[in-house]
């Protein structure tokens, strides 16, 4: 019988191809499986691709003849991923179209109704699910004895049996980086979670975790598994070999659950001279294994850290307390590796009170660095059931379909909701300390980056930062103590935003800024055009809204219909695609959506 001819599509998540990202690997997991079980495969990554997403999809379908196109993704990027399947059908009526990841997995039925145009939705991990309905999809097969998936019979949504989680993860093929043009992005500077290197790679040692905190969804399954060692770094022999990999970003969950596991990692890891990050829990900290991590090339501790008050970490199911931090913080800070957390403000416990708690302790100890934003509750997890349980979630698909805004499940009111915002809106950039002596500054306009000298303004040491994406709120690391910095606000960038925005607000008499944080929120005070009574600030946090920011009060997406706004510019570089295509997909009335960058 003949094979279909599968199209395996990777979202965009970049507004420009070259950018860093955090390269996803649950869809490079599945081709990867796909193609060891002999199925007829394709690839294509949105991310490496420029041009308009119907163009580049209806190039791949009829050059390859695709008869089933599968993607997937995060609840947050429903509108690409919606794009995607959408388009397919419109380009080839009978295709078959196929979603997995968390976004069908935290609420198939919801998702499914949301994104219209699938066919099939996978329900958690997809290696061998995938494989057994691409079978049953060729050989004409009976569709509900396959277990993990979500499909419409007669009008209604059939969800099978579930799958069970893989039990041996060294079962499963290394990802299909080269499938998704892995190497496109390996001599961009990483600009996430303070990481500053090239040639950075996304790996995986574990499946899900054991815990099962308030504000979490484990798309992977309930079971906390890992991975052996001789299969992780025979992965990253390959990895090294073929892309010259010099940094692991460890996406785990958790990575340090089992501590001897820990520490072989850490005799392993070090043969490689390669710097690494991963996640930690506070209760597990101790001198010993900070010092071990360190002279492992450990560069930065992850840590949940969620808030300050034990009460909040004890609704929220943490299973730790702020002394625990506080003892955690401090064992890394002393031997000079740099740590990165958030609290997390707005569980259900939340008060004014808590909340007020955690940013009193956050500016005792500023110097961590630690971020601040409001809780998403995302589908899926327990504060998002109790949302719609409680009727704040009024409407589940409407909910996905605006990007999962995060929304007030507190006991805080809407006044008070607004000084938090404001606080967190402002506090991080106030507090981080900028490098000093900065010179040798060179800025790639093509590129949208930075690179400059300067001298660390704890260690006094000299660094060199490359290549560092404009605009990005996340610190830059010292290379010698690990301590954080914030990305310095130079005058030259400054000046020429303001001269492009008073020239764009001559051709567009009202602009939507969508998207503020606290770094944005920093910039915006040296641009003199900002202050434009032309010029709104949106932002989809109901959280958000209503609170004054740079003397403006922060409006929800609808008030583009309300005062006809016809251009759209979005600073929050990392979200550019997914508030991009949320603008473009509700408001058919403007006319253009720019990165800030675009001004430069």
């Amino acid at each position: 019988m003949k094979k279909a001819n599968q199209l395996l599509v990777m979202p965009r998540v970049v507004d420009r191809v070259g950018e860093w990202y955090t390269f996803p690997l649950g869809i490079p997991y599945v081709s990867s499986a796909l193609k060891r079980a002999g199925y007829n495969i394709y690839t294509l990554n949105l991310n490496n691709v420029e041009g308009d997403v119907y163009d580049i999809l209806k190039y791949e379908i009829e050059r390859n003849d695709i008869e089933i196109i599968s993607t997937g993704g995060l609840s947050f990027q429903y509108n690409a991923i919606k794009e995607i399947v959408s388009e397919a059908k419109y380009i080839k009526k009978d295709i078959v179209t196929i979603v997995g990841g968390g976004i069908i997995t935290s609420v198939p039925e919801v998702a499914m109704e949301a994104l219209e145009f699938v066919d099939y939705g996978i329900i958690g991990e997809g290696e061998i699910t995938n494989c057994e309905l691409t079978e049953a999809i060729e050989e004409g097969k009976n569709i509900g004895k396959i277990k993990g998936i979500i499909y419409k019979k007669d009008g209604k949504y059939v969800r099978n049996l579930p799958r069970p989680e893989i039990e041996d993860l060294d079962t499963i093929p290394f990802p299909d980086y080269e499938g998704f043009g892995f190497d496109k992005i390996m001599n961009a500077e990483a600009c996430t979670l303070g990481i500053n290197h090239t040639n950075t790679i996304t790996m995986l040692s574990s499946r899900s975790c054991p815990f099962q905190c308030t504000f979490c969804f484990h798309s992977s399954g309930k079971k906390y598994r890992q991975r052996s060692l001789n299969n992780f770094f025979e992965e990253l022999d390959y990895l090294v070999e073929k892309y010259g990999v010099k940094y692991i970003f460890i996406a785990d969950e958790l990575f340090a659950y089992n501590m001897e596991r820990v520490k072989e990692f850490c005799s392993c890891i070090k043969k490689y001279d390669i710097k690494w990050h991963a996640q930690f829990r506070v209760c597990d900290i101790t001198e010993e294994l900070v010092l071990l991590l360190k002279d492992s090339n450990c560069e930065i501790m992850g840590f949940g850290l969620e808030s300050a008050d034990n009460r909040i970490l004890k609704s929220m199911k943490k299973g730790i307390t702020i002394q625990q931090t506080e003892k955690a913080l401090k064992l890394a800070y002393d031997v000079g590796i740099a740590t990165q957390g958030t609290f997390i403000f707005g569980d259900v416990e939340e008060t004014i009170e808590t909340a007020t708690n955690t940013l009193n302790w956050w500016k005792e100890h500023s110097y961590y660095a630690i971020g601040l934003i409001f809780v998403t509750t995302f589908p899926g997890t327990p504060i998002y059931k109790y949302a719609v349980e409680k009727g704040i979630i009024k409407d589940e698909i409407a909910f996905l379909k605006e990007g999962c805004p995060t929304i007030n499940i507190s006991k805080m009111t809407k006044d008070e909701v607004a000084y938090i915002s404001q606080q967190i809106s402002i506090l991080p950039q106030q507090n981080l300390k900028v490098p000093f002596q900065i010179r040798n500054v060179e800025i790639d306009k093509i590129k949208k980056n930075i690179s400059f000298r300067a001298k660390c303004a704890t260690c006094k040491s000299d660094n060199v930062w490359e290549h560092v994406r404009l605009f990005n709120r996340n610190p830059i690391t010292c290379k010698v103590c690990g301590q954080r910095h914030k990305m310095p606000i130079m005058k030259d960038i400054v000046l020429e935003i303001n001269k492009n925005l008073g020239e764009l607000l001559k051709e567009s008499k009202k602009i939507g800024v969508w998207g503020i944080n606290d770094y944005i929120c920093e910039f915006f005070e040296y641009v003199d055009q900002i202050s434009d009574e032309g010029i709104y600030f949106i932002d989809s946090s109901k959280m958000k809204q209503g609170s004054i920011l740079n003397g403006k009060i922060v409006y929800s997406p609808e008030i583009i219909a309300q005062e006809k706004i016809d251009t759209i510019i979005i600073p929050l570089v990392d979200y550019f695609s997914v508030i991009e295509k949320q603008a473009r997909a509700e408001y058919k009335a403007i006319v253009r959506v720019i990165s800030l960058t675009d001004l430069i």
